[in-house]
């Protein structure tokens, strides 16, 4: 059964707190297979390079082009992995405020901060399909417009398209977890919204024990409550 938790403000409203854990889904799941293609894909760069490296040594010369492939890896791998640190909540977030308020608003910040993240994506979005379709455009070798000024040639469409996809997929997935969050809040189920976008406290607690367990280390003079 769930339960309930007044607001110690109003009195009157109670929040209900669900008891279910947070399972993984298909975009979480989705999510980690991208993840685990991207480093994959990156230690195929590292192997390129790596071979590019002897090649250059031994004959003088660049045989596998390891540094236009990574440069698109790079940006390909980095855009499907966004959604990743999304689903898992590794995205960099400042709590000075956020611990200081009640549940409620944290869920509210929670919500404002999963909008934010959506606008940020839907620009990405929007600048990155622009670049490809620009690049569409150009006249090239081929139909597929302008290609990279290397040995390669690589029509810039390509990378760029699955660059664009790995972005959308990042838009998408931030939408989907802001209509998660506000479906919650107008439940009043404030602890889906915690266990979906919001900031482990626990956590953060004990980074803040931790610090200062090694700031008395350095200092064993030193009290806890920092008098001498």
């Amino acid at each position: 059964m769930p339960k309930a938790l007044p607001v110690s403000a109003a009195g009157a409203t109670e929040l209900e707190i669900s008891e279910q854990p947070n399972q993984e889904g298909f975009i979480e799941r989705t999510a980690r297979v991208l993840a685990w293609i991207s480093g994959g894909l990156m230690l195929g760069c590292a192997l390129l390079i790596t071979l590019d490296v002897f090649s250059r040594e031994f004959f003088n010369d660049n045989f596998f082009e390891s540094f236009e492939i990574t440069i698109y890896t790079y940006a390909v791998t980095v855009a499907f992995s966004f959604a990743f640190a999304l689903t898992t909540k590794t995205h960099i977030r400042i709590d000075i405020l956020y611990a200081r308020v009640p549940p409620y608003g944290r869920a509210l910040l929670d919500i404002l901060s999963i909008s934010l993240l959506s606008l940020i994506a839907i620009i990405f979005c929007y600048y990155a399909w622009s670049t490809t379709a620009t690049s569409f455009s150009y006249p090239g070798p081929s139909w597929m417009g302008a290609a990279s000024a290397s040995d390669l040639s690589v029509p810039l469409v390509i990378p760029q398209s699955i660059w664009s996809l790995g972005l959308t997929w990042f838009a998408a997935v931030c939408l989907i977890y802001l209509f998660r969050a506000v479906r919650s809040l107008l439940r009043k189920d404030l602890s889906a919204i915690d266990s979906l976008i919001g900031i482990d406290l626990s956590e953060t607690e004990g980074e803040v024990e931790e610090i200062i367990q090694a700031s008395a280390d350095r200092d064993p003079n030193a009290s806890p409550g920092g008098n001498a």
